[in-house]
């Protein structure tokens, strides 16, 4: 009983002295438009090769896992099966066509809806790997070789957490 109290407020307490004072974003100069941003805020050159690759990788790996399940089952067994063979919009296509076969009298739903959530998270995988293609092409990057920027150490900072209706919490935030 004695120690409910302790449990209920000390978070709350600890959380207070160790959370940093709230304060607004210095205005930027006059000088400095939105449209334009410094040379330091912008990503290396090498951003861009990496996210071409990153993204070229969780296309091609999305799709051969989509490829290679159109290949273990035939039409038969699973309504547009071929259909998995297109790239990006064939996942797509082939949800269309979820439903039982007219050869399988013992159909499962559940399994028919696990096969729809899968074609699905393959195609927004799919369609996600080519946005970060695209977003790899027309990234803009710093054109100057300067000098790398100096890395802070690590930094750990707890955080109070409202929530409505006087819910309280702690969180932590760190960089490293």
């Amino acid at each position: 009983m004695r120690f409910r109290v302790l449990f209920a407020f000390g978070p709350a307490l600890f959380s207070s002295f160790l959370a940093a004072s709230a304060r607004a974003e210095e205005p930027l100069p006059p000088a400095t438009t939105a449209a334009a941003p410094a040379m330091a805020d912008l990503p290396p050159p090498s951003a861009r090769v990496n996210l071409i690759i990153t993204g070229a990788t969780t296309t091609l790996v999305s799709y051969g896992l989509a490829l290679g399940a159109s290949y273990l089952w035939t039409a038969d067994d699973l309504n547009g099966s071929k259909d998995l063979r297109i790239p990006v919009a064939g996942p797509w296509l082939a949800l269309g066509k979820t439903g039982c076969s007219n050869n399988d009298p013992g159909c499962s739903k559940p399994l028919l809806v696990i096969g729809a959530l899968l074609q699905v998270l393959d195609g927004v995988v799919q369609a996600g790997g080519l946005g970060i293609v695209g977003e790899g092409l027309f990234l803009n990057t710093s054109s100057s070789r300067s000098a790398p920027r100096k890395a802070e150490g690590p930094r750990v900072q707890a955080l109070p957490l409202n929530f409505e209706k006087g819910g309280v919490g702690l969180g932590v935030v760190g960089t490293f």
